[in-house]
């Protein structure tokens, strides 16, 4: 028996959250080859909750927002449901029927959830694409995480209580996850799965280790699971190949080496070697099935490779399919090589976002320069797939945030080529939904919108205006479609006149005069802090503490601040600093909000002066609840810093050599 508990009057608002997870009840006994243990299973709509969701064995807490899904929600937020509705659902197996014998294996429990919540998503609703998406935000907070020198191993001592909290992170739900679909991708899914059910069945009712997973999937396999996955669960961090190719000879030689942020490591960081399976594909093989891929594994320092097609290949491409966790720094010329494949449509968008998202992170690092990428994006920008556009865009917020506050012409410049570059993509897709497009080509609509409103575009700023304004006065009228209903408010905030923040204000307090989903409700709130006015923005933040928000949702109010608005940040810091106790109060000392907001406040500087002021601000301060976050933060900080003064002098260059052009492009 399956249920949905909610208030009456919201029955009909979980409707599709009762079918899915039935769907997907099925789903993991077939994949599991066991049925579900108990008589029942019961989810429960919870108007506030720490968590997005939060498993009992039989009985699953959701935030509203999760179990809330009527036909005037966002596709972004029904693919969110449905994937954590999976993912808490898999935990009925993977940590209720078998869990993790202590703390440090939390990634049994919650990398194998954040796995199988994503490959029963993508059963689901295989044209959501969702291993794509995996690819541009899940993967990317694990890789992102884990090149930092405060990282910490996906098997992490825990000291304390205070510790168990926060391993509740990237690392134990997305390199957890990504190291699972290494595995599974390198042994194929049927041997994978087989090991997957051995282990079940050997640990029902009990406890076990990652080496008692590792046992089950070597028995079914055949394979030393153990040995090739060693170093990826209890050493921080990940390599980056490094590759110097040969086209006459036909051969590449590879070098692995440990990629951190910021910059090379040093011998005693460098000690690790991984198990690096390669999956390398060429011109010679795109075309043809996965099978042609080659599946040699570097498992040395130093080694080397034939390319498919030996000397007539014209690109050749490591982690094909981008299941591999590590980066690879090609060669100039191999770059040039892609760039050209991509312009051609030789690649599928997997493996373009897997060049691009490498590009970007050697970018930061110092690996290549920044410009080298800025001259590529022309070639990225012939991609269609709407991750592609994604990592694009977070190309460009990065290099505004870390070059806007030090140079107005620069400013400028960064937001001219975001507008050279999402204005018409926004103005070829339209606002108008039409029946033949599908969900990937409403989500490039749906980011292409709001970038091209943030970086200035006057026609996209005067529509959404006014479309805010009909929907205001008529919501009756529906004038847009509810995928753009968070980019109209926002829009209409940042850039309308200063009352749409008090008629955002009125849309969150009484949401069903204006018939507003759950999510859209919460796009209202977060909508507030989307404003210019320093004044509002502060009276924002007071309304956050205010017994009108939820405690769970004030870093709502402060990640939209930070994210819509870049010269917020400090207005945000000094209401921070002035308001510490009172947030403290609110979400409790010991809270795992306090981490999330403490990141989001401090995480979005960029100078190495700001990082000592933090620092120093925190030195006094009790920090046991988020003493792995506060390191972190401040090490991207100075990873900026690092970027800025690495690569200043180099992108002035660029962008002043054009300065006469009508494009950047």
């Amino acid at each position: 028996m399956c249920r949905v508990y909610t208030p009456a009057a919201d029955i009909e608002k979980v409707r599709f959250s009762l079918e899915t997870a039935v769907r997907v009840l099925e789903h993991l006994v077939a994949m599991f080859q066991y049925e579900y243990p108990l008589p029942k299973l019961d989810l429960v709509a919870v108007p506030e909750l720490e968590a997005g969701g939060m498993e009992n064995w039989g009985l699953v807490l959701f935030r509203t927002v999760r179990l809330f899904i009527t036909p005037q929600t966002s596709l972004w937020i029904r693919q969110k449901a449905v994937y954590v509705i999976a993912h808490e659902l898999s935990h009925q197996w993977f940590g209720n029927l078998v869990t993790m014998a202590w703390w440090d294996d939390l990634w049994l429990n919650e990398g194998f959830a954040t796995w199988i919540g994503i490959y029963i998503t993508d059963q689901l609703y295989p044209e959501w694409k969702r291993w794509d998406h995996f690819a541009i935000e899940d993967r990317q907070a694990a890789l992102s995480a884990d090149s930092l020198r405060s990282s910490h191993p996906i098997q992490v001592t825990i000291k304390g209580s205070a510790d168990i909290d926060q391993v509740f992170d990237s690392i134990t739900y997305y390199k957890g996850c990504a190291l699972i679909r290494m595995l599974s991708a390198f042994l194929g899914i049927e041997q994978f799965m087989t090991g997957v059910r051995a282990y079940l069945r050997a640990h029902e009712y009990s406890t076990a280790t990652t080496r008692d997973l590792w046992s089950a999937l070597e028995c079914a396999s055949g394979q030393d699971v153990a040995q090739m996955m060693h170093s990826w669960t209890t050493h921080v961090g990940y390599p980056v190949v490094t590759v110097d190719d040969d086209f006459v000879k036909g051969r590449l030689l590879l070098r692995q080496t440990r990629y951190l942020h910021s910059g090379r490591p040093t011998a005693e960081e460098d000690r690790v070697v991984w198990w690096v399976p390669l999956g390398l594909i060429s011109s010679a093989t795109a075309a043809e099935s996965s099978s042609c891929v080659v599946h040699e594994a570097l498992t040395n320092r130093n080694g080397s490779v034939e390319i498919p097609g030996g000397s007539t290949a014209r690109w050749f491409k490591l982690n094909y399919d981008n299941a591999g966790l590590y980066r690879v720094c090609y060669s100039r010329a191999a770059l040039q090589h892609l760039a050209c494949a991509i312009k051609q449509g030789e690649l599928r968008t997997v493996d373009v976002v897997g060049i691009l998202n490498d590009m970007v992170a050697l970018v930061t690092s110092g690996y290549i320069r920044t410009t080298a990428l800025l001259d590529m994006i022309e070639s990225f920008q012939s991609a269609s797939g709407y991750v592609v556009w994604q990592i694009l865009g977070y190309f460009i917020e990065s290099l505004y945030l870390t070059w806007a506050n030090r140079s107005d012409y620069l400013r400028e410049r960064i937001r001219y080529l975001a507008r050279s570059m999402f204005a018409p993509k926004a103005k070829e897709l339209g606002w108008k939904h039409r029946a033949e497009d599908g969900p990937l080509v409403a989500r490039l609509r749906a980011i292409s919108i709001p970038r091209a409103a943030w970086a200035g575009d006057p026609n996209i700023i005067a529509h959404a205006c006014k479309l805010f304004a009909d929907f205001y006065e008529h919501p009756e009228n529906k004038p847009f479609h509810h995928d753009f209903t968070a980019s109209v408010f926002e829009i209409a905030v940042r850039s309308g006149p200063p009352e749409n923040h008090d008629r955002v204000r009125q849309m969150y307090e009484r949401s069903h005069h204006w018939h507003l989903s759950e999510d859209h409700r919460m796009a209202a709130l977060g909508a507030m802090s989307c404003t210019r006015d320093e004044k509002l923005m502060w009276q924002t933040l007071e309304y956050a503490l205010s017994d009108k928000v939820l405690s769970q949702d004030l870093n709502i109010v402060i990640g939209f601040m930070v994210s819509s608005n870049y010269e917020s940040k400090h207005v945000l810091w000094r209401w921070f600093c002035e308001n510490y106790q009172r947030v403290v109060e609110r979400l409790g000392e010991c809270s795992a909000l306090l981490g999330h907001v403490v990141g989001t406040v401090i995480g979005e500087f960029a100078t190495a002066s700001m990082a000592n002021e933090i620092e120093a601000w925190f030195a006094d301060k009790h920090t046991a609840a988020f003493d792995r976050t506060l390191p972190q933060s401040l090490e991207f900080v100075r990873v900026r810093a690092a970027w800025y003064h690495r690569d200043k002098d180099d992108v002035l260059k660029w962008f002043q050599s054009r300065d006469d052009s009508v494009s950047l492009l």
